[in-house]
This record gives structure tokens, sequence and C-alpha cells, in this order.
């Protein structure tokens, strides 16, 4: 199975201006897009679905999707956990059963139901979804509620050059499922869930998405990963880009 339970499958921009959205990512991604069902579509390159665009009355923001076999069991269980259902259960035809949740600082997280569309079909690569990652104010108690919710596994380590914290990897047997930081006050970052998305160029890719009427914001050199960003779109959407680390040669 390309995406188990209880990985990360899927993302989808939400945005109440779906023309606009397809223009930029369309330009600075290599996207093209598809219509799939009313207030839907698909984001592809050469025709292997990448993520979804959803149509939505509030600004825009990306969502990160979990697979699961029952959305409306996960609800349950996640509301038992202390969580908030921000959005219940909704089918969208021929494409998933979906929910979103929030965790106790406010995080959103979406469930993945297939009914169609299994996940994203482009993993590695230009404009594939690169990894998904959750900032947190709290890592033990994140922690604990997303082991409990997802029966994720956790990997735990100190060695994060960017604060006290360290770093957690969240395991489905032995795949990384996501990761997780705690941030600083100081930072001014917020609880959420981030998708990273891979690029060919970082600095060029920057500066193409502020020409596009996106802004830049952080960025560094990640050891053993690659230069990380974070970019808003032009209505304010945030994502991060990523240029990794060239495989090492013998």
């Amino acid at each position: 199975m390309r995406h188990p339970t209880g990985t990360f499958c899927f993302a989808e921009l939400h945005t109440p201006e779906p023309e606009r959205s397809a223009r930029f990512y369309g330009t600075l991604l290599g996207w093209s897009v598809r219509d799939v069902a009313d207030g839907y579509w698909m984001f592809h390159i050469g025709g292997t679905d990448v993520v979804g665009m959803r149509r939505a009355a509030a600004e825009p923001r990306w969502v990160s999707y979990v697979h699961v076999d029952s959305v409306d069991s996960t609800v349950a269980r996640a509301q038992a956990l202390g969580a908030t259902v921000v959005a219940p259960g909704f089918d969208t035809p021929g494409v998933a059963r979906t929910a979103l949740l929030g965790d106790r600082e406010g995080a959103v997280i979406g469930l993945w139901e297939p009914r169609g569309i299994a996940g994203t079909a482009l993993e590695t690569g230009p404009g594939s979804l690169w990894w998904i990652e959750l900032a947190t104010g709290d890592m033990a108690a994140a922690r604990n509620y997303y082991a409990s919710l997802f029966e994720w596994g956790i990997v735990h380590t100190l060695k994060f050059e960017n604060g006290p914290h360290g770093y957690t990897l969240f395991k489905v047997g032995e795949r990384s499922a996501g990761g997780a930081f705690q941030f600083e006050p100081e930072w001014g970052v917020r609880p959420a869930w981030q998708v990273y998305f891979e690029v060919t160029d970082f600095d060029a890719t920057a500066t193409r998405a502020c020409q596009l009427g996106g802004e830049q914001g952080w960025w560094r050199d990640a050891p053993n990963a690659g230069r990380i960003g974070i970019i808003l779109d032009p209505g304010g959407g945030a994502f991060e880009i990523a240029q990794p680390l060239a495989p090492a040669t013998s």
C-alpha cells in the first residue's frame, strides 16, 4: 500500500480564490489543475496527482491529511482525547470522506478515508509533497495526544539546532509518518501542521514566489536535510519549500 493507515497521505489547499491560487502554484511549482468535483480540484504534474484544492470561505490554509480506516470512529476517538471538531465528516464524491480536527493548541489536522483517491501519487521529485511537520508549543502534550490518536511510535532526539527541546519523529512501524518541533515564544510561530514541497533551487523558487505576489519568511540550511523555508502565497496561505541535499556519492 502506498499510504498505510496512520501515515500522512495527502494535503489540500483551502482557499476562497481557487483561480488565483491555481495560477500562483501552477507557475511556482509546475502544477497543472483539473476539475474533480464541484468546488474541488486536483493539482498534478504530467497527469500524476500531487495535492488537492478546495474552495473555502475562510482565509487560505494548507491542510495535511492522515489516512484512516474510518473518519467517523477516528473523530470520536479524538474527541475523547480532547480534540475539537473543526469540520465534521464530509464526503467529496470520487475523492474521500474527510474531517478536520483541532488539537488543544489549535493546530488543525485532516482525516482521509479514501473514496476514490488514495492520496498523493507523487512522493519524490520537484513539486512533490516532501514532508509534514508539527510546530507545537508543548512537545510532550503533542506527542502524547497524537501517539494515542494514530497509534504512532515516537523517536525523539535532542540534536536539533534551533532549540533546546529536540525533534520528534512519528513512526508507523519503521516508516516515518511526520515530525514535530517545539518553538520558543519569541519565534513568532503559531501551532500548526506545516507542509513542505520539494524544489530544485530554493533561492530561485523563493524569488519567483515574491515576483508572483507571495512573500518569503524564514529559511535555514537543515543538517542532513537541505535548505528549507517558509513562503506565503498571495492570499497569505503558508507553506514550506525544501531543496534536499544532493545524494552522497561514493
